[in-house]
């Protein structure tokens, strides 16, 4: 397939290489070339602006950081996309805006799937993510070629935002879990015990969870260098308390000491940094 894609970051770079390696012809736009010069270098071609981009391929693929970035990339998409297409929006973004760009690639004779991703820059290099589509499932089985390419699960979702609602679950799921986390952790220092212990004991039993495995240790050592910035993930959970169904106390409850974080320079550090804000706090 001949496949476009904007956002070539911490997950959307080794999307992009695990698609030219399955034989795709790919395309790249970025704001700052020299960011994705080394996708140059292995063979994947690199277009000055969008219109460029768009005149080369059949496929958009987006993987931006904000439902802004969202709405100001496909702004200046459905300028230049042609009755056909199918665009596939790869960020975590908000429902709402979502089933507003599929209304309106609908008019157009476009189609616009959101399939947001879980399973973080590991995920992403191995191939091995989690994909979560909405949209007409027509079209998502068009597109299973690139799905496949880097995903290890893939999932129909339903509608145009149920792959975006879905993902938001998700993310109050792993809120709540880092949250567990960093009180287990604070309470077996407290009590005299070493946290790599825990992991150890725990990892594979009931409490269990890839944030613990995953993250638990990087928490151990400090290293907080992100596989998925703090920044992003308050977006996230920013989103799932715009909805007004239900009450998220466990959100409610993290995202303050995120955004704390983020007042102390941890923007853009990974999402094991909580540990660091409950030390402090607590």
């Amino acid at each position: 397939m001949r496949i476009g894609w904007i956002g070539a970051g911490i997950m959307g770079k080794p999307m992009v290489r695990h698609l030219h390696h399955h034989g795709h012809e790919v395309h790249v736009y970025a704001r700052h070339p020299e960011k994705v010069q080394d996708l140059k270098e292995e063979g994947i071609f690199i277009q000055k602006d969008i219109p460029a981009l768009v005149s080369h391929v059949d496929v958009i693929g987006t993987m931006v950081g904000f439902p802004q970035d969202v709405r100001e990339v496909y702004a200046q998409l459905f300028k230049v996309l042609r009755p056909g297409m199918t665009c596939i929006d790869f960020t975590t973004s908000d429902p709402e805006l979502t089933i507003e760009l599929s209304k309106a690639g609908a008019e157009k004779q476009i189609q616009i799937l959101d399939a947001p991703v879980t399973g973080g820059d590991v995920g992403a290099q191995n191939g091995t993510l989690t994909i979560l589509v909405g949209g007409q499932k027509e079209a998502f089985e068009s597109m299973m070629p690139i799905f496949s390419a880097f995903g290890q699960e893939i999932h129909y979702c339903g509608k145009a935002g149920s792959g975006q609602k879905v993902k938001i679950a998700n993310q109050i799921m792993i809120a709540n879990t880092l949250q567990g986390i960093c009180e287990a952790f604070s309470y077996c220092q407290g009590q005299g015990l070493d946290p790599a212990l825990v992991i150890e004991c725990l990892q594979h039993g009931a409490a269990g969870s890839r944030q613990l495995s995953l993250l638990g240790e990087k928490m151990i050592q400090k290293d907080y260098a992100p596989g998925f910035y703090i920044k992003h993930f308050v977006k996230d959970l920013k989103i799932a308390l715009h909805q007004d169904q239900v009450k998220l106390a466990g959100v409610e409850h993290v995202i303050q000491e995120y955004l704390d974080l983020i007042d102390q320079g941890y923007g853009e550090k990974g999402t094991q940094a909580l540990i660091q804000a409950f030390q402090s706090n607590h």
